[in-house]
């Protein structure tokens, strides 16, 4: 059975993340940690399913812990979900996206969406003990744009001409929905599926907004991702 790492130094709060994930799998082991030493000297030892942790740790050097753990944990062996209740969430959305964390929930936490990330980062963690050949791309990454690689054995799955676009994996499922259809284009209500949650039109026009973005800080003249309006969006060839 799995093993899997909760690093949070509010106790509560660390119980409620071992209940939703003992509520999934009532057999994996959870090991619950409190603050950053401990669970850095842990992580280089145990070969772990899946690391939860809070961006704050605690004060002085660990009010940030969760950046370093993102920094040592290789995310490709072992996802790592970062929680966090800070004001700035975009700003530290993106500082994860660039270090390659699985994903990232702002508190309070909603215990589906949590469940719902947990089963797909040990999905994902499942796929790369068995080498599964990830959907949309060949054993080499290619995809049916030839600009566009997508490898998820890689610690930055996705890249655009060579250079390494960073999407979180939430986006990274959208890009591949996208390009898997190339030219067609994709229904609102394929894309809610892809999403952890916020399932609405909204919530998916603010992904295809970072998504543009994320390729549009390589390329200036990216110009992939088109709308249909009133029915969805496509990556056009």
């Amino acid at each position: 059975m799995y093993t899997i790492a909760i690093i949070e130094d509010d106790q509560p709060t660390n119980d409620q993340f071992k209940g939703y994930l003992l509520s999934v799998w009532p057999d994996c082991e959870v090991q619950q940690f409190f603050a950053f030493d401990s669970a850095l000297a842990a992580i280089e030892t145990i070969d772990f399913d899946l690391v939860v942790s809070d961006l704050d740790l605690g004060s002085g050097t660990d009010r940030l812990g969760g950046i370093k753990i993102a920094k040592v944990i290789d995310s490709m062996r072992c996802p790592l979900l970062i929680v966090s209740g800070s004001p700035q969430a975009e700003v530290h959305r993106d500082v994860f996206k660039a270090l390659g964390v699985w994903d990232y929930l702002q508190k309070p936490v909603i215990e589906s969406d949590f469940v719902t990330q947990a089963k797909r980062a040990i999905g994902f963690r499942i796929a790369q003990v068995e080498i599964k050949k990830p959907r949309n791309a060949d054993v080499s990454g290619a995809t049916l744009d030839p600009n566009l690689r997508i490898d998820r054995s890689s610690r930055h799955p996705a890249s655009w001409k060579n250079v390494t676009v960073h999407l979180t994996m939430t986006e990274l499922r959208i890009v591949e929905e996208m390009v898997h259809n190339l030219n067609s284009p994709v229904p609102f209500s394929d894309f809610f599926d892809l999403l952890d949650s916020g399932r609405n039109v909204e919530t998916l026009r603010v992904h295809i907004q970072n998504i543009r973005s994320a390729f549009k800080d390589i390329d200036d003249n990216f110009d992939k991702v088109k709308s249909k309006p009133m029915f969805g969006y496509f990556w056009r060839e």
